[in-house]
């Protein structure tokens, strides 16, 4: 992970920077103006030639020579490529003696050559220093001893000569010559301010965006974190929650006395609400591990709300309300497991809140598209938390004696509906209720023959319901309490149970003892002890060479088990869940068998 840099660490390493950009900067302009160095003296060898005093002049041009070479010598070694530069101080340093030396040149020239020249030369020199000095004012200001080390040995020298000589230099030479000095400094200084807290800002930004990144990271680690949290804690609590499921749909309550049969009844009430509790974290796990895929297929409405009304009609008429669905469009073409799990959240979410009048659940068309609206009588939400009630965990304050679990319904409705390409839409009032639309991009229709020619169809059709009296069915389980309570619930309904020994020895002595024809159905959890149950289902089918058909059921719920799960092309259900779920699983493998 990214470091951040604290205040003082951030200034140290901003002095540092800003010492490489000026550096990079000074040397590519010093480089840069290497060839006006030469031909400047030059060029006044040409202008001055007549008028010059021969020694001087010669003088003069010796001395730019070597200045020249040696400062083209120096700066022809340094580095002007910021990430290169290892000392810039010590580069700077070395850049600013080179043009030291230069702006020495010019000013010895102010005082060896310019008191013999004509007006007119004086002028061009005058202008020649002037374009030095405005070179030196953009090239080298960002960087004070530099710039000083041209700007004063030049202008220095320049402004003496012009006051010595008064004779040939009349007084606006001399005040036209500070003034340039002065300027020059005034707007070298203007452009050093601007440089260097554009470079302060640049870095300020870089550290901004590396804490931004750095945050961002910390963000999906304890995404991360938290779903694996939801995972692992989950398992350990599942276990026995599911034995308790077990034990409870085994119990026989018609021949309780009517005081044991409540107090039965308020713990299986307490056991749904945990069951669902544990429900909600398993769905946010697969969306985080996007174990859900959304696909489209055609699908009956009615045979998707008579599943709706299998699970949603208890509840409700366990809180004394009325539960009414209006169908408007036959078919639909779409994702019905996604649909379908939406809409159970949607609808025990109205049931959960309403506790008198009724829950109406609207299917229509629009734009040709399916539409849903779930409209209830309950407490309603108000409109600052009508913005958050998707946010996962979120949970309004005065439904809270209602016990409304974790939070997560809703924020797993938003999810789904982002999985389907769905959108939802409150419209609610305090204790008059509310209506949650979800608008669905599903095509309708009111051709039975769309669904009849389709495989999806043939499939849904060939399931029903079929016994298992009479049939053997292996348990693969290493907890003694689920193992006994599969054992007790499997047994009342009439199948033979075969509690499948884990330790090698003993699985080998068992099996020996049993045919291929003996095993109808496998139930194995996933994580044993010794092993897997995807590696016990296969011992099994391995031993007697036949596809026996079997099913996992397990309190993993990790985002990478889950994917695996999906892979292993074996029905999985995850703890906790009802005795009638695995039942349910068992008959319908029967039922495709028999087919």
């Amino acid at each position: 992970m990214p470091h951040t840099l604290n205040t003082t660490d951030f200034n140290n390493f901003s002095s540092s920077q800003i010492a490489k950009q000026k550096s990079a900067y000074i040397v590519k302009t010093a480089r840069s103006v290497t060839v006006t160095n030469i031909l400047a003296p030059l060029f006044a060898l040409l202008l001055f030639y007549d008028d010059a005093d021969p020694l001087k002049l010669t003088i003069w041009l010796a001395y730019m020579a070597v200045a020249t070479f040696i400062r083209t010598w120096f700066t022809a070694k340094l580095e002007y490529q910021e990430e290169k530069i290892d000392n810039p101080n010590k580069d700077l340093a070395v850049v600013t003696f080179g043009v030291a030396l230069i702006g020495f040149g010019w000013g010895l020239g102010w005082i060896l050559l310019v008191p013999d020249l004509d007006t007119m030369n004086r002028m061009i020199y005058l202008y020649v220093t002037a374009g030095g000095m405005f070179n030196a004012m953009f090239g080298y200001c960002v960087h004070w001893p530099t710039f000083y080390s041209f700007i004063i040995p030049t202008m220095v020298p320049a402004i003496s000569t012009v006051l010595w000589n008064r004779d040939i230099f009349p007084w606006p030479f001399a005040i036209g010559i500070s003034i340039l000095f002065i300027c020059v400094i005034k707007i070298a200084k203007n452009f050093s301010k601007t440089f260097e807290e554009s470079v302060r800002l640049r870095l300020r930004n870089e550290k901004l965006y590396q804490e931004l990144s750095v945050e961002r990271d910390q963000s999906i680690a304890a995404n991360v974190a938290k779903s694996n949290f939801v995972a692992s804690a989950s398992h350990d609590l599942r276990q026995p929650m599911y034995a308790v499921n077990m034990y409870l749909d085994s119990l026989n309550t018609d021949a309780m006395p009517p005081t044991e049969k409540a107090t039965i009844s308020k713990i299986k009430n307490s056991v749904v609400t945990l069951n669902e509790m544990f429900e909600a974290l398993l769905n946010i796990s697969k969306l985080d591990s996007m174990s859900f895929r959304s696909t489209n297929q055609p699908f009956e409405i009615e045979r998707l709300v008579e599943s709706l009304k299998a699970v949603v009609k208890p509840h409700a008429l366990h809180k004394q309300l009325k539960i009414q669905f209006n169908i408007g469009p036959k078919y639909a073409v779409g994702d019905e497991a996604l649909l379908s799990q939406m809409l159970l959240n949607l609808i025990n979410n109205a049931i959960h809140y309403t506790d008198q009048g009724e829950v109406v659940v609207n299917f229509f068309s629009y734009a040709n598209c399916l539409h849903i609206s779930v409209t209830d009588t309950g407490c309603g939400i108000s409109l600052d938390d009508q913005s958050r009630i998707f946010q996962e965990f979120f949970r309004v304050d005065k439904t809270r004696d209602h016990h409304d679990g974790l939070g997560l319904g809703l924020s797993i409705v938003s999810r789904l509906c982002k999985l389907i390409g769905a959108e939802i839409s409150i419209d609610s009032k305090i204790d008059h209720g509310t209506v949650f639309t979800v608008s669905t991009k599903f095509p309708v229709s009111e051709q039975i023959d769309v669904l009849d020619e389709h495989p999806y169809r043939t499939q849904r059709k060939k399931i029903s319901s079929a016994s298992i009296l009479g049939k053997t069915i292996a348990v693969i389980e290493d907890d003694p309490v689920v193992l006994e309570a599969y054992a007790q619930a499997l047994t009342t309904r009439g199948a033979i149970v075969i509690k499948v020994a884990l330790e090698r020895d003993a699985f080998a002595n068992q099996m020996a003892l049993l045919d291929a024809s003996t095993i109808d159905f496998i139930i194995s959890d996933y994580r044993l002890k010794t092993s897997s149950g995807a590696e016990m289902i296969s011992k099994l089918r391995e031993l007697y060479n036949e596809e026996i058909p079997a099913m996992i059921v397990t309190a993993d719920t990790s985002p990478s088990h889950i994917q695996y799960f999906s892979e292993l092309n074996i029905p999985v259900l995850h703890k906790p869940v009802s005795f009638q779920q695995v039942i349910a699983v068992v008959e319908s493998k029967f039922s495709e068998i028999s087919q």
